[in-house]
C-alpha cells in the first residue's frame, strides 16, 4: 500500500513537471513576438524559467544523460560551437560589445544543450502550433482594433499606422512577420501532413485564420515578410495540387511563379522603393567594403561591431544621417544574417552558419517533417538576408521552432483531440 502511496505521488509530480515544462515552452514561444518595454520582464522570460525548471528536474528524475548520441546532437552542436566561436577571438576581440552581444546570443546555447539531452514524449506539435494559431490571430485583431477600423478604411497608406501600433505593443516586423508566416507553415503541416486527418475544426478554422495572417502581412511594412508569404503559401498550394494531380500542380507552379512579382509589387513600402536610398543597401555596401579587409577570419564579434559602427552611414544620404542620430548609429548590424558573419568570422563562419541552417532537412530526411523543416529553413534563410536570425533577438524564436521540429516526435497527444 505503501509502495503505489509512493508512486502515485510520483507519477503525480512527474505530471505536473511535464505539463509545467510544457506550458513554460509554449509561454516562450507566444511571447517571442513581443519586443517592448511595455511588456514587464517576467511575462517576457517567465515561460522561459518555469520550462528551464522543470526540464533540469525532468533532466535528474528521467536521467537523461543516459541519451545516446544520434544525428540530431549534429544541429544542437553546431548551435553551441557556433555560440563558443566567439571566444577564439576573445583575448584579441575588442570588449565593447562582447557581453552585450553574448548576452543576445544566449538562446543557442541554452536550446543547443536542451536539444542534446530531448523533450519526453509528452510533448506534441499541435499544442505548440495552435498556441500560434491563437496568439497569430489574436495579436493580429489586435492591431486593427487598436489602430481603429475607420482609419484603416479610409487612409491610403494604412500600413504606417500598423506599423506604428505594432512597434508601440507588439515587436518589429521582422521577428513579427516570421512569427506570422511559421504560423502559416505549422497550419498546413497539420492539415496535410501530420500523423492523422485533420478535424472539421482545423479544416474550418485554419483556413480563416490565414487570411487573417495573410492580410496582416500585406498591410505589414515588412517587404521581405510579405514576400516571404507569397512563396510559401505558392509553394504549399503547388505541392498539394500536385499530390491531386501532377500536371494541374505544374501548371499551377508555373503560374505562381509568374504571379508572384506582379503580386508583391502590391505591397506600397516595394513599389515606393529605391535602392540606393534603402537603409539596408548602405549598411550591405559599408560592411562589404570591410569584409574584403578580412575575409577568412573577419574581425571577431565585438571589433566587428565597432567597426561597423565606424563606417555604417558612409553611403547614407543625408535624409537618412538626420532621421539616424549618433545614438542610433550604434548597436545596429549591417540587417543581413550572412553578410553579419562574416564581418565577425570571415569564411568559416559563413560556413559554420550555412550548416547550422541546412542541417535539419538532413536530420529531418526520410521522415513526415522533411517538409516543415524546408519551409522553416526557406522563410529563416530568406528573412535572414534582411535581419539578424541566430545572432539577433529573433533567435529564440529559431530556436524553439527548430526543436519542435526535430525533437517533439508525436504530431498530437493521445490523450486530447485538440493538443
Amino acid at each position: 500500500m505503501k509502495i503505489n502511496s509512493i508512486n502515485c505521488v510520483s507519477s503525480c509530480a512527474a505530471g505536473i513537471l511535464t505539463k509545467g515544462a510544457i506550458f513554460g515552452l509554449v509561454w516562450t514561444l507566444c511571447v517571442t513576438i513581443f519586443y517592448s518595454n511595455l511588456v514587464p520582464n517576467i511575462i517576457l522570460y517567465g515561460g522561459l524559467a518555469l520550462f528551464l525548471i522543470c526540464w533540469c528536474i525532468e533532466f535528474v528524475l528521467e536521467q537523461r544523460w543516459h541519451t545516446k548520441p544520434n544525428r540530431e546532437w549534429l544541429f544542437y552542436g553546431l548551435l553551441i560551437v557556433f555560440y563558443l566561436w566567439a571566444f577564439l577571438y576573445w583575448p584579441w576581440d575588442g570588449k565593447v560589445y562582447f557581453q552585450h552581444h553574448l548576452e543576445q546570443r544566449l538562446p543557442l546555447l541554452v536550446f543547443g544543450f536542451i536539444g542534446l539531452w530531448g523533450l519526453n514524449n509528452h510533448f506534441s506539435k499541435a499544442i505548440m502550433i495552435n498556441s500560434m494559431v491563437i496568439m497569430s490571430v489574436g495579436s493580429v485583431l489586435f492591431l486593427f482594433c487598436k489602430t481603429g477600423w475607420t482609419e484603416l478604411i479610409h487612409t491610403s497608406d494604412s500600413s504606417w499606422l500598423l506599423s506604428a501600433t505594432r512597434i508601440k505593443y507588439i515587436n518589429a516586423h521582422m521577428g513579427y512577420n516570421f512569427f506570422l508566416n511559421s504560423t502559416l507553415i505549422g497550419m498546413w503541416y497539420l492539415l496535410f501532413h501530420a500523423e492523422r486527418k485533420p478535424l472539421l475544426w482545423q479544416k474550418i478554422v485554419y483556413p480563416i485564420a490565414a487570411c487573417f495572417i495573410f492580410a496582416a502581412l500585406l498591410f505589414s511594412d515588412g517587404r521581405s515578410g510579405f514576400f516571404m508569404s507569397l512563396v510559401i503559401i505558392g509553394m504549399m498550394s503547388s505541392i498539394e495540387i500536385y499530390r491531386w494531380r501532377k500536371w494541374a500542380g505544374i501548371i499551377y507552379a508555373i503560374i505562381v511563379l509568374s504571379v508572384i512579382p506582379q503580386i508583391t509589387t502590391l505591397h506600397p513600402r516595394v513599389s515606393s522603393l529605391t535602392l540606393s536610398s534603402d537603409l539596408r543597401y548602405c549598411y550591405w555596401k559599408a560592411a562589404s567594403e570591410l569584409i574584403q579587409e578580412k575575409p577568412i577570419l573577419g574581425y571577431g564579434m565585438s571589433h566587428a561591431q565597432e567597426e561597423f559602427d565606424r563606417v555604417n552611414m558612409k553611403y547614407a544620404t543625408d535624409e537618412i544621417r538626420i532621421f539616424w542620430t549618433e545614438e542610433h548609429s550604434h548597436y545596429v548590424d549591417c540587417h543581413n544574417q550572412f553578410i553579419q558573419t562574416t564581418l565577425e568570422y570571415g569564411i568559416f563562419g559563413l560556413i559554420l552558419l550555412l550548416a547550422i541552417y541546412l542541417t535539419p532537412l538532413y536530420i529531418c530526411r526520410g521522415r513526415k517533417e522533411w517538409w516543415i523543416a524546408f519551409f522553416f529553413t526557406l522563410i529563416s534563410m530568406g528573412q535572414s538576408m534582411f535581419d539578424m536570425f541566430i545572432t539577433g533577438r529573433f533567435n529564440m524564436i529559431y530556436c524553439i521552432l527548430m526543436l519542435m521540429i526535430i525533437s517533439i516526435k508525436k504530431d498530437y497527444n493521445s490523450d486530447s483531440a485538440i493538443l
